[in-house]
């Protein structure tokens, strides 16, 4: 996607032709969204590691499924998915958020649950029955409506208004003189805003942050793991930042438990990555992350902007 100012989220997400909104799709999807009778032992649900409260992730550095079983990334914010044209997840390996939404169910380390067996409660739980048939009506239910049903509800996720927005609607008192610097700093010397831009304050794309640990044991390549493509070794989904100082810890694995901490980091230039110089699945990172210069007090003053989002 290219560059978009900042500016409020729409109200309305796109949705696909074949899974239009309904008001009975979203209940159904969202009674499944925060039921544990989505996993297989009954002790995760999507809400488990997508809550409200912290952004729609779930304060851990690496993700909690089913049983405690581990991952090996952060839990995504999902407030850029109902935008999202493709490329979801933080290696962009689902095409849809239709097709997003069925994989943690039968991932191992998140719902480990079989689909087939999700499908079939709905056949013999009264209140998913009665709520199915509103959505799809008499019908055999199907797995497909399972991913049109969380879909339908994850497409009405959007962030709470902010003193941001406040800021956007002609409200310039909303912000102090320090976070006004801030908002400035992220347009301007920060260079936040190659990457951070339009309503959702994310250009969807991929980018290497230098943070793959190429060749150690913590090793995580990526977007290339997905397409083999060299070109996309050790690159991220840029996630929004709506929200975003309730979504620590930050990067995908979740190395950088707070805000500012972050933003010291992104000064420094971020990651290094090493490698032999004939090496061709070293990592190259991307030319937009810089050593910026920028003092203690800006750093502090960029911070409390991203506060009020």
């Amino acid at each position: 996607m290219s560059w978009q100012e900042l500016a409020l989220v729409p109200a309305q997400a796109p949705e696909p032709a074949d899974n239009p909104l309904t008001p009975a799709k979203v209940d159904l999807g969202r009674k499944l969204f925060f039921d544990t009778r989505i996993s297989r032992k009954g002790e995760a649900a999507c809400v488990t590691c997508h809550q409200p409260a912290k952004a729609f992730t779930d304060g851990k550095a690496l993700a909690v499924g089913d049983e405690r079983m581990q991952g090996r990334r952060r839990s995504q914010t999902l407030f850029a998915a109902p935008f999202a044209s493709r490329g979801l997840f933080w290696d962009g390996r689902a095409a849809t958020l239709e097709q997003q939404v069925l994989m943690p169910i039968g991932n191992t380390f998140e719902l480990n649950h079989s689909l087939d067996q999700v499908t079939a409660s709905l056949r013999k739980l009264p209140d998913y029955r009665l709520m199915y048939e509103a959505a799809f009506g008499a019908r055999e239910p199907r797995s497909e409506d399972v991913a049109k049903a969380l879909a339908s509800f994850v497409r009405t996720i959007r962030p709470e208004p902010s003193r941001f927005d406040d800021f956007l609607k002609g409200q310039s008192q909303a912000l102090s003189d320090k976070e006004v610097l801030g908002l400035h700093l992220f347009r301007t010397k920060a260079r936040c805003m190659n990457c951070h831009s339009g309503p959702l304050m994310t250009d969807f794309q991929f980018h290497d942050l230098g943070l793959s640990f190429y060749g150690r044991r913590n090793q995580d390549l990526g977007r290339f793991e997905v397409t083999r493509d060299k070109a996309h070794l050790g690159q991220f989904k840029t996630p929004s930042l709506r929200g975003v100082s309730q979504a620590a810890p930050y990067m995908h694995n979740g190395i950088f438990p707070t805000l500012i901490g972050t933003l010291r980091m992104y000064n420094n230039g971020m990651g290094t990555v090493t490698g032999a110089p004939n090496d061709p699945y070293v990592p190259r990172k991307s030319p937009h992350i810089q050593k910026l210069g920028m003092s203690e007090a800006e750093l502090q003053a960029l911070a409390a902007w991203l506060s009020t989002l």
